[in-house]
């Protein structure tokens, strides 16, 4: 295993916290930062030991509640993936970036009453970061990766062993689930001809469904083998635009997984060619 070298995580960290803060202008704009939650008071910590873990501590309830608090973390936090961005030596605000993303993921997973996934690609990529060049910052990198492809891989296994895809009615009961508060709220929504056409085409749904799931499955493969990574992109991206379209589901923060099936050794060279021109 080559060890990472400090210019190739630089231009990793450059697209990864840039990308970061982009997710937050995009989260700040839908209301979700941690000074635009509104002091909420219903919680939903789940079954998850880690999320009773952090309201035992109080943490989300002094955040939220402060009017001080809630504004400054939202701004450090930005600022942090900016300055982890362009600063080369970025232990510190990686560090910084990682505790508060996480304090804003718990805190927004409880409040909104939904455990959201879409926040966990920037929070396992930031841990890399805390480390400098060598072979423990190539370890993290290839564990991420491994997460991701388990991520996808895992999850058509799932409904796999639940059998979901052998039920030809399994994907229009998923869509009227989905879908019934916007049918209900926007009857002539830009997505409702779409959705009321797929929940009255089972055969067409149940052939969406098989068909997600076996894209999730290929994603074995990343397992065993780096040369179909760019498929992979190619692959993730499409998925991420259907799971939007069919499900109405936004995962754009995900998103920040591409820089892990990204040829960086090829980017590298693109960019001393471009510096030596």
């Amino acid at each position: 295993m080559t060890s990472t070298t400090q210019a190739q995580i630089d231009l990793r960290a450059r697209y990864f916290y840039l990308g970061s803060a982009a997710v937050m202008v995009l989260a700040f704009l839908s209301n979700v930062l941690l000074s635009q939650l509104s002091r909420p008071v219903l919680i939903d910590p789940g079954i998850d030991n880690t999320y009773w873990l952090i309201h035992w501590l109080g943490i989300p309830q002094a955040v939220t509640r402060s009017i001080v608090w809630a504004p400054v973390l939202d701004l450090t936090l930005f600022f942090s993936a900016l300055a982890a961005a362009a600063l080369p030596r970025r232990r510190v605000y990686a560090i910084v970036f990682s505790v508060l993303l996480f304090i804003w993921h718990i805190t927004l997973s409880t409040y909104s009453i939904h455990h959201y996934h879409t926040l966990v690609g920037m929070l396992v990529l930031s841990v890399p970061f805390w480390f400098g060049p060598g072979e423990r910052f190539t370890i993290l990198w290839e564990a991420v990766r491994y997460y991701f492809f388990f991520m996808f891989a895992s999850a058509a296994l799932w409904k796999l062993s639940r059998g979901a895809i052998f039920d030809p009615h399994q994907m229009v009961a998923i869509l009227k689930a989905q879908h019934a508060q916007y049918l209900y709220d926007y009857p002539n929504g830009i997505f409702a001809p779409l959705y009321t056409y797929l929940i009255s085409h089972a055969a067409l749904s149940q052939a969406i469904l098989i068909a997600m799931v076996l894209i999730q499955l290929s994603f074995l493969g990343g397992f065993f083998t780096r040369r179909f990574d760019r498929a992979y992109l190619y692959i993730f991206i499409l998925f991420i635009i259907m799971n939007y379209l069919v499900m109405h589901i936004s995962s754009l923060p995900l998103l920040v997984f591409v820089v892990i099936l990204i040829d960086w050794d090829k980017v590298e060279k693109g960019a001393v060619s471009q510096a030596r021109g």
